[in-house]
């Protein structure tokens, strides 16, 4: 009897709870939702693009979306919650094609349903497990807590891979795959045990984090396809701060190099050509076919901080010998940003090789505060350099990297509230035409709006997760065991 009398009450219970549009009055305005996911391209298997009405009196959403080659989902919630499987289900059943939205919203007891608008659903698959990134809180001179992440972007399981409070709270950063696998990826640890982690396929090296002859400690990595060779910038870094801007903070380098280390052999290639002593070299790129380096270059001014606005980076290509381990040849300048008064930096080549990706903002190499700061594309085949119009925003745009099929872009940016950076993702085509971008699906998104300290930074795309023992790694990096390596200057 008790059992039947609770059945009731829990039916009563729902009902109760929900409440569904009679006689809505239609609005032919799109719905104000958070995150924008207005006409988004989307790869079938993201995870559910669940969504909150940006108005506060709003206290029910009713969501119905219909697929154009068939399936429809339908909730009704504070906001808009969709099932996993049936999502899934839906986006697979549309490829190719859309799925209709119509959102109602209540308001007071009054509902109003908006005009309807589309989500794509792409032709090409993301290809990838996930992805992976750092989340900081936007501190400045110190730092907290940290961890570098990584995300099933099926679902919206997030497992750490390393946390620095299990290493006295130091910083960690640039964790860094080679062409997005698991098995191999290097990252830079700051602190009283610093070090520059190397691990590929189980074998982790903990090599010193800088010395005399560098300069600077070995950050902002990229591997070499072939995993012989990860070039690495050497940075003198110093932050400082704007009395009034909006850009907050100004991070910069005194000096900066680019080197190359050989894990097989633990030798460092400090080739002067990639280590001027008028230049700033920075942000080092193999392209896809190994034989190409990609790195930003600017020329040295005196007092750097007072005169830092003059300082603008071109981005620029050397030959490379993989078989010899060796730089041939003189720097070609590709992206001429510094006759435009600006600065390019970050530079990522689609692993098809055909499109450059790369930040303009209008000074310096870090262009995280800098709300001017927009992604570009330079087509390698014709020439053609564009702002990604579709994907940038009013805010800062900054790290970013492709997916291994060369269809997909994450990245991160401060559009939201201008304070914290989230991931972003757009498709590109195979003529280099950009959609307009999405953010990182949540569970809850306005929880997480509401709720969330850190701010998402240096993503890129993996695989499948790493799975690698955290507890071993930390002991590694606690101790005071180092790798030792050779240097060469030819």
């Amino acid at each position: 009897m008790k059992q039947i009398i609770y059945l009731l009450l829990g039916i009563i219970c729902l009902v109760g709870c929900n409440s569904y549009p009679e006689q809505p009055i239609e609005s032919d305005k799109l719905p104000d939702i958070v995150p924008d996911y207005v006409g988004v391209e989307i790869p079938d298997g993201i995870a559910p693009l669940n969504f909150y009405m940006a108005d506060d009196s709003v206290d029910l959403l009713d969501v119905t979306m219909v697929g154009a080659k068939g399936g429809e989902l339908h909730v009704n919630g504070s906001y808009a919650d969709f099932d996993m499987e049936e999502w899934h289900e839906l986006t697979r059943q549309n490829i190719g094609d859309s799925l209709v939205v119509t959102v109602c919203a209540r308001r007071d007891g009054v509902w109003t349903q908006y005009r309807s608008f589309p989500i794509y659903v792409s032709n090409d698959s993301l290809g990838e497990w996930g992805v992976t990134y750092r989340l900081i809180p936007p501190g400045y001179e110190a730092w907290g807590q940290m961890g570098i992440y990584q995300r099933d972007l099926a679902s919206f399981e997030q497992s750490v891979i390393v946390d620095n409070r299990q290493m006295d709270g130091q910083c960690v950063n640039c964790h860094t795959p080679n062409r997005t696998d698991p098995q191999q990826f290097t990252f830079h640890v700051r602190g009283p045990h610093g070090a520059t982690v190397v691990s590929i396929n189980g074998q982790t090296d903990i090599l010193e984090p800088q010395n005399q002859s560098l300069g600077g400690g070995m950050v902002y990595p990229y591997w070499h396809l072939s995993g012989r060779y990860i070039a690495y910038s050497t940075n003198n870094t110093h932050q400082n701060f704007h009395q009034r801007s909006n850009r907050r903070v100004e991070v910069y380098d005194e000096s900066s190099d680019i080197i190359l280390y050989a894990p097989d052999k633990h030798e460092i290639l400090l080739d002067s050509i990639l280590a001027s002593k008028d230049g700033l070299e920075n942000y080092p790129v193999f392209s896809p076919n190994g034989k190409t380096l990609y790195y930003c270059a600017a020329q040295r001014v005196d007092s750097i901080w007072k005169n830092y606005q003059q300082v603008k980076y071109n981005i620029c290509r050397i030959d490379f010998d993989p078989q010899e381990g060796r730089f041939v040849g003189t720097p070609d300048t590709i992206v001429h940003a510094r006759q435009a008064g600006k600065s390019a930096n970050m530079p990522r080549v689609s692993y098809d090789g055909r499109f450059l990706l790369y930040t303009v903002c209008d000074y310096g190499c870090f262009p995280v505060w800098h709300p001017e700061a927009d992604l570009w594309i330079t087509d390698l085949q014709s020439g053609e350099a564009y702002p990604l119009t579709e994907a940038n925003s009013h805010d800062a745009e900054s790290f970013h990297n492709w997916s291994l099929n060369s269809r997909w872009i994450v990245f991160t940016s401060r559009r939201d509230d201008g304070l914290y950076t989230n991931l972003y993702f757009a498709h590109v085509s195979v003529d280099g035409k950009v959609s307009k971008a999405f953010r990182l699906p949540q569970r809850n998104p306005k929880e997480f709006d509401e709720e969330t300290v850190c701010s998402f930074n240096t993503p890129d795309f993996a695989s499948g997760p790493v799975t690698i023992s955290r507890q071993q790694l930390y002991q590694k990096i606690m101790s005071s065991d180092r790798q030792g390596h050779t240097l060469i200057k030819p």
